[in-house]
């Protein structure tokens, strides 16, 4: 089973994003795929391919010590950079610190189980978009049609350990277990 652990955004901060990236969609035409609106969440580490979900259920446990926290969504950028765009992303403006320090403690406790999460710093986004061969002029007009400031704003209390399953019309993600924080 295809595994990752997520931050997942509740609804209403969903449709506060929704006329944002309604407006980035337009400017981008067919030269973005863009994120289902459902399935949009900050990925903490992602597992790839597992056996069980065992180990990473009983890594996850180590989420409960994590304190809610206020976070605030607002900017965006591109990866690698805005010259050569693959993925398009929207950022944190408060609230960085504490999901780093998350991302961080879940990745030990990962790393003590066996698995080997990505060595790259994690950076907090919101991955919206994946920029289409030849797309990058327009994924740039994307990213100039997401105005500046906060986006939405929510309280996290949870994180979760997620399953992905790859069909025809793209991922499905279904819920494995929610690690509450304190």
């Amino acid at each position: 089973m295809r595994l990752f652990f997520a931050l997942p955004l509740p609804t209403d901060v969903k449709e506060r994003l929704q006329p944002t990236l309604d407006a980035a969609r337009r400017a981008a035409g067919e030269s973005v795929g863009f994120t289902r609106l459902e399935q949009i969440h900050f990925t903490l580490a992602f597992l790839g391919e597992q056996p069980s979900p065992d180990k990473a259920l009983a890594a996850g446990e180590v989420l409960r010590d994590q304190d809610a926290f206020e976070l605030a969504i607002g900017g965006a950028g591109a990866f690698p950079n805005t010259a050569r765009p693959r993925v398009l992303w929207l950022g944190v403006t408060e609230g960085a610190a504490q999901l780093m320090v998350a991302a961080d403690r879940l990745r030990r406790a990962l790393r003590d189980s066996g698995f080997m999460p990505e060595e790259r710093p994690f950076r907090p986004h919101l991955t919206v978009g994946r920029v289409r061969p030849r797309g990058e002029k327009t994924a740039r007009q994307a990213l100039a049609a997401i105005a500046p400031g906060e986006l939405a704003r929510c309280t996290v209390r949870h994180a979760c350990l997620m399953q992905s399953v790859l069909g025809k019309s793209g991922a499905t993600h279904t819920l494995v277990r929610a690690y509450e924080f304190r």
